[in-house]
Order: C-alpha cells, then sequence, then structure tokens
C-alpha cells in the first residue's frame, strides 16, 4: 500500500488532482464540442436559415448535413488515433479546437448548401479527434477501476450541451441574424483550450500531482486487472490483437446503435415536433432539454455504479430496450407533448449508454493502444450512423412521413441490446 502523507491523507478524502485535472477538461471539451454539433438542428426551425441554404420541405437534403458531419467523424476517427498514440495527446488537441473553432467562424459566410455541407464535414474531420482523444486522456490519467467515471464527465458534457443547444439557439436566434450566432458557437471551444494547460500528456510532469496518485495511476493497467476480473480474453498488447476480437466489434455496434438514435432524433426531431406534430419551438427546445438533463443524470449515475460493479455490459442492455420502448411510444402517441417526451426520452437513452461503450472499449485494450483501437470502434459506430441519418432523410422524404426514419432507429436500437447482451453473458 502507498504511504500517504497528511497532504496525500487529505486529497484521498476530497477530489484527487487526476479527477479536477481531466474530469474538467473533458466536460467542457464535449459540451463545447456537442453544442456546436447539433446547432444546426434547431437552426432548421428558423425561416429564413432555411431559405438561405434551400431546405424548406427537403429532409433528404437536412440529413445530408448531419450525415456528411458524422461520415467523416466516423471514418476520420481511425485516422486521428494513430497519430494521437504518436505525438500525444494535448498536441492533437490543440490543434484540433482551433481548426474547429476557424470552421464555425466559416459558417457565417456559407452562401450555399454546397458550402454549407463542405463546412460540415470539415467539422467532421477535426472534430473526429475527440473519442480517441479522450480514451487515450483517460487511459493515461485514470487507473482501471476508475474508467467508467473517467467517461461520465465527457458524457454528461454531451448531455449538457444537449440540455443548453436547444433553449440557447432559440434565444440566439430571437436576438440576432443566423450568420451572428456563429461566432458565439466559435467563441466556445476557448474554454477546452484554456483548460489544456492543466493536463499535461504526463501526470507525473504535472506540478503538484503527489506521488500515491501517480503510482496508483501506474499500477491501475488493464494487464494488472484481467485475472482478477477473469475476463474470457487478453487482447491488450497490440492493436492488431485488440481489433482482431470480435467483442471490439460488438462494442463497435452498441456505439452505432446510440450515435444512431441520437443524432437521427436530434437531427430530426424538432423540425418533425415543430412542421408536423405542430408543438410550439420554444416548448420543443424545454422538454429536449428536459430529456438530455435526465440523460446526463443518469449517465453519472451509472458510471459510480458500474465502476463498483466492474460488469458494464447489462446497462447497455437496459438503456437501449428503454430507448427502443419509448421511441415505439413516440411513434403510437397521438398527443403532441406526449409524443415530444417519449422522442426526447429516446434520444436521452443514448447519453448513459455512452458510459457502458466506452468503458467496455477499456476492458479490451491497453493504454499503449486504446486511441486507435477506440478510433477504429468509432468507425463503425459513427461512421456508418452518418450513413444511417442520410437513410432517414431518404426515407422520410420517399415515404412523406417521418415514421419510416424512426422505424429505422428503432432497429439500430435492437441490434445494440442484442450486442450488449452478448457481452453481458460474457460478464463484461
Amino acid at each position: 500500500m502507498v504511504a500517504l502523507t497528511p497532504q496525500g491523507t487529505i486529497q484521498v478524502r476530497g477530489w484527487p488532482q487526476r479527477w479536477w485535472r481531466l474530469f474538467t477538461f473533458s466536460f467542457f471539451f464535449m459540451m463545447t464540442m456537442q453544442i456546436d454539433k447539433i446547432n444546426l438542428s434547431f437552426l432548421f426551425v428558423d425561416r429564413p436559415f432555411m431559405l438561405h441554404f434551400g431546405l424548406l420541405g427537403k429532409p433528404a437534403l437536412i440529413g445530408g448535413l448531419t450525415g456528411g458531419f458524422l461520415i467523416t467523424y466516423g471514418f476520420c476517427a481511425v485516422a486521428w488515433g494513430p497519430a494521437i498514440q504518436r505525438w500525444g495527446g494535448r498536441r492533437m488537441a490543440i490543434i484540433g479546437i482551433v481548426a474547429w473553432a476557424a470552421i464555425m467562424v466559416l459558417h457565417a459566410f456559407a452562401a450555399s448548401y454546397g458550402e454549407l455541407l463542405a463546412l460540415r464535414i470539415a467539422l467532421g474531420f477535426v472534430e473526429a479527434c475527440a473519442v480517441p482523444l479522450l480514451a487515450w486522456f483517460t487511459a493515461h490519467w485514470l487507473p482501471f477501476d476508475e474508467r467508467a467515471r473517467g467517461q461520465a464527465p465527457w458524457a454528461t458534457g454531451i448531455a449538457i450541451g444537449a440540455v443548453i443547444t436547444p433553449i440557447f439557439v432559440i434565444w440566439l436566434l430571437k436576438l440576432m441574424p443566423w450568420q451572428t450566432t456563429f461566432y458565439i458557437f466559435a467563441a466556445l471551444p476557448l474554454i477546452p483550450l484554456a483548460l489544456l494547460f492543466w493536463l499535461p500528456d504526463d501526470p507525473a510532469t504535472a506540478s503538484g500531482m503527489p506521488a500515491w496518485e501517480i503510482e496508483k495511476i501506474k499500477r491501475g493497467s488493464l494487464s494488472n486487472e484481467l485475472d482478477a476480473l477473469k475476463l474470457p480474453e487478453k487482447r491488450v498488447h497490440t492493436f492488431v490483437q485488440t481489433i482482431s476480437s470480435y467483442r471490439v466489434w460488438l462494442i463497435g455496434l452498441m456505439d452505432l446503435g446510440a450515435t444512431a438514435g441520437f443524432y437521427g432524433l436530434i437531427t430530426f426531431g424538432p423540425v418533425y415536433l415543430v412542421r408536423i406534430r405542430h408543438f410550439p419551438a420554444t416548448d420543443m427546445s424545454y422538454v429536449l432539454s428536459g430529456g438530455a438533463l435526465v440523460g446526463a443524470l443518469c449517465a453519472v449515475l451509472f458510471a459510480i455504479d458500474s465502476d463498483r460493479r466492474k460488469r458494464r455490459a447489462w446497462y447497455g442492455v437496459a438503456l437501449f430496450v428503454a430507448g427502443a420502448i419509448f421511441l415505439t411510444a413516440e411513434l403510437l402517441l397521438a398527443n403532441p407533448a406526449g409524443a415530444a417526451v417519449a422522442l426526447a426520452l429516446a434520444s436521452a437513452s443514448a447519453t448513459p449508454s455512452l458510459i457502458v461503450i466506452w468503458s467496455l472499449a477499456h476492458s479490451v485494450a491497453e493504454r499503449t493502444t486504446i486511441a486507435a483501437t477506440v478510433g477504429a470502434t468509432a468507425t463503425v459506430g459513427i461512421g456508418m450512423a452518418g450513413v444511417i441519418n442520410v437513410a432517414m432523410g431518404s426515407l422520410i422524404a420517399a415515404h412523406g412521413n417521418y415514421a419510416a426514419g424512426f422505424l429505422l432507429v428503432l432497429f439500430f436500437y435492437v441490434v445494440a441490446a442484442i450486442s450488449a447482451l452478448v457481452l453481458a453473458l460474457q460478464r463484461y
């Protein structure tokens, strides 16, 4: 046992340095990124914006914007992983954040749908750094038995970003033209950029880090935990060994369900509720924000409990089944308010599932391969979710209603639930 100084004892009883530094950055990084990811979904209810880009009555084009972003986001994550492993998390984070802010500014000058689509694709390439980057920082700053809690800040950041965005965007549109809102969106990445000064790549180089914390991080590797957990295989040494495991790709299918569900519903949900269900825009923003807040609270609770149990996949089964039930209810309910609540909860179920998904990734990949492994997994989950988003837009356009698109999400919730069940039965 590591001997604790009086100073160290105080830090054990409170929040340790590793949590303050990593959790704060992770939360604000993903919260601000989430706002910039989904801001378009709520600009779709702004008539001047829709007229400027020729989007009125064209769900296929709307789906193309989110789909183009997600396809690029997913398929480029696999490239960011090895780059992060080679050059380090902080350097690649700075590059990604600066480029992301610049792209937000350029949105204000987009003159056509083609230019807007190109900017969303560029944003997808830059923001593809996020998942492998945070997996890398989590693996380097936390021992294995804190990895689920390590996912909680950034998953909660996603949820709080989803809470803020509907109300924030609708409020901004009442004060200024849509072009001006993008200058405000571009300023948001400055928050995580500043926080990087307190998060070096190696905890041992961070000023003020107690020796007992550095030792705890060092000892808490996956290799040292495998025998105690009695997991079925040890795919932890190289990237090739990790991705050769079918369990990695089951995690990818879970991510596909979560990402397709969240972005499919958040892309088409607002305009569907306002224009088809005739639910007021302000009420819509409150309901979707409320659902996102529920997802954030569940994410924190699940992270704490799953770290205690170290068995995480059953939570995934429950969440995806719940998402499927809420989405089915949305399709069956005639009351607009009831449908809005059901849609909000179906979308919100994806947020705590991210805790499960990326905690499971740490059960099959060691620190030396985690960024590349998560990047490859995100290619399946996020990249293919973009294809599904485009397909949703095409289905809605072809059938003249939104039910066909929402049924596609329902199908992938079921696929994700089955994938989680396989891992749960293997004691993951």
